[in-house]
Parts: C-alpha cells; sequence; structure tokens
C-alpha cells in the first residue's frame, strides 16, 4: 500500500518542467529519519497535541464542558485540515503503519475519511480543475453550474458538501486499488467511532463529530477562491495565490497554488521555491498579497 502511494499521492497534471537550476530535490539537511521531511515536525505535533486534547476532554468532560468546547475545536481543526491535505500529497512519515495510524489522527478531526483526498482531490480535482461544467469531464470541485455560469460561494460549498462522496466513489471507480483503501481504512475509522459513540454518546458527537463537520465545511468553504472565477484555460491563470507570509506559515504555503498544481507531488516546505521560479509568470490578477 505504502509503495503505491508513494506514486500516485501527489497525481496531477504539471505544467511542464522548470527552467533553471533548481530541482527540488530536498537536501539532505531537510529529510527526517521517521518523518520524511524535518518540516512536518510542527505541524505533526500540533495535529498529536490537538488530537490529545479532544481525547482528554472526551474522558474527563462532561456533555455540558463538552458542547463549550465544539466551537473552539473546528477551529482548531480548521488548522488540521491544511496539514491533512498535505499529508496526503506527500505523506508525512517513512513507515507506512504510521502513516495509516496518521490518517486516522487527521480524519477523527478534519472530517476526511483516509483515502478521501486522494480520490476526490488528487486523482480528481488536480486531474480535472481545467474542467468545469458543461464538460463531460468535470472538475470534482467545480464551480460551475452544468450550464457554465459561475456559482456563489456558500452554493458551491452546498453543492461540494452533498456530491464529494458519491465522486469520490466514481474517482474510485476508475482506480479500485484506491477505492479498496478507501474503503478498508473506514472498518478502524469506523470501530473507533462506533466505540466512542458507545461508551460516551454524547461526548463523542461534540468533541469529534460536530467539530469535524464543521472543519469540513470550513474547508469546503476556504476552497472556493482558490479557483472560483479564474480563467480554466491554461494551468498559469486557472489558480488564486495567496502570496502572504502569515497565511502561508498558517496553512502550509497553500496560498502558492500555482506553484501546488503544477508539481502536486512536492513538499510543502519546497513550494516557496517553485514560487519564485514562476512568479513572474503568473498574472497579477491572480495573486493576493493580503492574509484575507
Amino acid at each position: 500500500m505504502e509503495a503505491a502511494l508513494r506514486t500516485d499521492l501527489g497525481a496531477g497534471t504539471e505544467i511542464g518542467r522548470s527552467s533553471g537550476s533548481a530541482r527540488f530535490s530536498a537536501d539532505a539537511d531537510r529529510r527526517g529519519t521517521i518523518l520524511k521531511y524535518k518540516a512536518d515536525r510542527g505541524p505533526v505535533a500540533f495535529v498529536v497535541a490537538s488530537f490529545g486534547l479532544r481525547l482528554a476532554l472526551w474522558s474527563l468532560a462532561g456533555p455540558w464542558i463538552c458542547a463549550l468546547c465544539v466551537l473552539p475545536l473546528a477551529v482548531m481543526g480548521m488548522f488540521v485540515a491544511p496539514i491533512n491535505h498535505h499529508h496526503q500529497h506527500v505523506n508525512s512519515f517513512r513507515a507506512g503503519w504510521l502513516n495509516r495510524i496518521y490518517d486516522l489522527v487527521l480524519a477523527l478531526q478534519a472530517g476526511i475519511a483516509p483515502y478521501g483526498w486522494v480520490l476526490h482531490h488528487n486523482l480528481g480535482h488536480h486531474l480535472n480543475y481545467l474542467n468545469q461544467p458543461p464538460d463531460e469531464n468535470p472538475d470534482e470541485s467545480r464551480w460551475t453550474r452544468p450550464d457554465g455560469t459561475q456559482m456563489g460561494r456558500f452554493e458551491y460549498s452546498v453543492d461540494l458538501l452533498l456530491h464529494h462522496q458519491i465522486d469520490i466513489v466514481r474517482v474510485g471507480l476508475r482506480h479500485p486499488r484506491y477505492l479498496r483503501y478507501f474503503l478498508m481504512m473506514k472498518l478502524p475509522l469506523w470501530s473507533l467511532l462506533g466505540a466512542g459513540l458507545w461508551f460516551r454518546p454524547a461526548e463523542t458527537l461534540l468533541i469529534f463529530l460536530v467539530p469535524a463537520f464543521l472543519t469540513l465545511f470550513h474547508t469546503i468553504w476556504a476552497t472556493y477562491e482558490h479557483h472560483a472565477g479564474c480563467p480554466p484555460d491554461n494551468h498559469l491563470v486557472a489558480s488564486r495565490n495567496r502570496d502572504n507570509a502569515i497565511f502561508n506559515w498558517m496553512t502550509g504555503n497553500l496560498g502558492l497554488h500555482t506553484a501546488h498544481h503544477k508539481r502536486p507531488g512536492l513538499h510543502w516546505s519546497l513550494l516557496p521555491e517553485l514560487h519564485r521560479e514562476i512568479r513572474d509568470q503568473i498574472p497579477e490578477s491572480q495573486i493576493a498579497t493580503t492574509f484575507w
């Protein structure tokens, strides 16, 4: 399973090899022993600490305290979500079994089941994001209606929320190996949630299920700005970038979106180098420097 992930987690369409000397093959000092990249130490620590807080609340707090924690936990999950995105493109750990455990820890906070990102996002959106309806092979994160007119942000978010599971299965039918992994990982995920609901139903609902749903909806809401309204003519104009240092520190360079679509399998810590190399090819209209 891990060998397959190494080849396909970054699946997507490149816009050509970059010019210049940068090869984006991480130097030895960037590589880790347990983690593939040392840059993931902070994100992994945050994800584990956030999960530990949830477990402590689930174990020790009553329903009323858990209810007060729903929104704060959802906000924490909103910072877990981009870490999950990056992990699904380039797995964080060298050992496959650690990646699968980490998948579950991420899923319980971000609301997206293991391999859901791989199917819907890596093997769906990244390959089809230039194809907006009425194209016959539309983007899984489509932002136009069937007649080609642009959706509003709320309409897009609800449409994607309602259809993403269907699209995961549809993409999975073209990639049965990953659909099989997706279904296999449902077993430990549902087992954990089922055990939680059996022993502490209210706490499981308030600490894990409701915050994860809110995080998932926010994730969908946030992705609207990545492409909506951008001309789907070519890769250099089809993404909106947010070149703001604070934003990219908080999201793992998710604002450098053209670079990410150029090299979907490139580790998030290497995106600034690629962004600098292609910066002058991106129209200014597709680059914002503000946080919001």
